[in-house]
């Protein structure tokens, strides 16, 4: 009998929140195949199966805070025995009670272009809705909840057909695992949606991001309980607001010579890279601006390790590109997209978001023009970037038509003295002007 523990998932983590079991008890597994997803408080993970085997009992279910290196399941032989120890009684208790605190995922996703075809009308409950025996076993075979589904049969019953036919889309989409899963047990269609994984795959933020959030009803007030991500990511920003003394600068910078610059590469390089690897240049020539505050010194960090901030669903991740001024512009890019998959895909590993010496900011692709951050600890500063813009500028007496973008340094002043940090912008925005690269 193989015991299944929660790894190790950083050194900063101690406990883990168990999201989803992607096998039930009695189903096969083999070595490396994705047994279940925790959240850690920076990040959805798959945990791996560490043997080939039938699950024979799961411990803890979802919604449980599991310790690091805790037992959480069983894997062996069909005959073999389970060990006999109270953890396996506690543990199915407990698996079966989180199982009923967890509330079901209720109604279906709201109509997108194209319309969700196989959304059930709002507000009809589960158990109303009706489905053939052939249906509800195709649907079983296919982890796929056929209560979503909309049914062509007589009354609305949903037939054998409906859920093949919602299988074949499935199975015919460019998904993640995940977020196939995911689609299936929601009956969501992911037909039309834009995928941001690897090859454009489709993610599973990609689904949640296309999932408006359900209305609350008027006079009701609805709870949502805080996940492990968003309760550090709450404690840590309150900790850098309040212990670090904050102070912003913002200069324009003209990006058409920047513009003109990626227009001529050969390889596809965003402005979000550019501005990446001037940061990473301009931090070689100022090490006063990488650096952090120590309680009894500052210390000044020879590696730019560049944080780069991605939103997902659960909340924010900054991974990190370590080491960023050994690389040129073209692996940078390429790095810098690696991980934004990595994030959105949920795999990255603990090395991938930790350590970083100064971080980036970008809402420009949600219009936003220009915005203050608060600081990623133990960072001393943060880039916050809008973004271009076509604006109408004064030019030696003349009047012209740039695409402007607006650039925003957070500062801790325990660090950072205004002077050095007005500095680093001017060298930050000459070069991005000059398309120093």
């Amino acid at each position: 009998m193989e015991e299944v523990k929660l790894p190790r998932l950083g050194q900063s983590v101690e406990e883990a929140q168990i999201v989803e079991w992607l096998k039930k008890e009695g189903e096969t597994v083999q070595a490396g195949e994705p047994l279940l997803t925790v959240q850690t408080d920076k990040a959805e993970i798959e945990v791996e199966a560490p043997a080939s085997g039938i699950v024979r009992k799961i411990l803890m279910g979802p919604g449980a805070d599991v310790p690091v290196l805790s037992v959480i399941a069983y894997i062996g032989s069909a005959d073999e025995a389970l060990p006999e120890s109270g953890a396996v009684r506690e543990g199915a208790q407990s698996a079966a009670a989180h199982e009923a605190d967890v509330p079901a995922q209720a109604g279906a996703p709201a109509a997108t272009e194209p319309a969700r075809a196989y959304a059930r009308p709002p507000g009809e409950a589960a158990e109303e809705v009706k489905i053939s025996p052939r249906a509800r076993k195709l649907s079983a075979e296919h982890h796929v909840d056929a209560t979503h589904l909309l049914g062509s049969g007589a009354g609305g019953r949903i037939i054998e057909e409906d859920v093949r036919t919602y299988v074949g889309q499935l199975e015919s989409a460019r998904m993640t695992p995940t977020a196939r899963r995911l689609a299936g047990m929601e009956g969501l269609d992911p037909q039309g949606l834009q995928g941001t994984g690897a090859g454009g795959r489709i993610t599973k933020a990609d689904l949640q991001a296309a999932k408006p959030a359900a209305a609350v009803p008027a006079g009701s007030v609805q709870r949502v309980p805080l996940t492990p991500m968003r309760r550090v990511i709450a404690k840590r920003m309150a900790e850098s607001k309040f212990s670090a003394p904050h102070y912003y600068v913002t200069v324009e910078v003209d990006m058409a010579a920047a513009k003109a610059f990626r227009s001529g590469l050969s390889f596809k390089a965003s402005f979000n890279d550019l501005v990446l690897r001037a940061v990473t240049q301009s931090l070689s020539e100022y090490p006063a601006v990488n650096a952090r505050w120590a309680g009894d010194a500052i210390e000044l960090v020879g590696d730019v390790n560049l944080g780069m901030a991605v939103a997902l669903p659960t909340g924010l991740i900054v991974p990190v590109l370590h080491q960023a001024q050994r690389l040129s512009l073209e692996e940078l890019s390429r790095a810098a997209k690696k991980l934004a998959e990595k994030a959105q895909n949920n795999k990255l590993l603990p090395d991938d978001y930790t350590g970083s010496t100064f971080t980036v900011s970008n809402l420009g692709p949600f219009g936003v023009d220009q915005f203050t951050a608060i600081i990623n600890q133990p960072d001393s500063a943060i880039l916050a970037v809008g973004q271009m813009k076509d604006r109408v500028v004064a030019i030696d007496g003349g009047i012209h038509i740039r695409p402007i973008m607006k650039l925003t340094l957070s500062s801790d002043h325990r660090v950072i003295d205004g002077a050095v940090t007005a500095q680093f912008m001017g060298r930050l925005k000459g070069r991005l002007e000059a398309a120093e690269f």
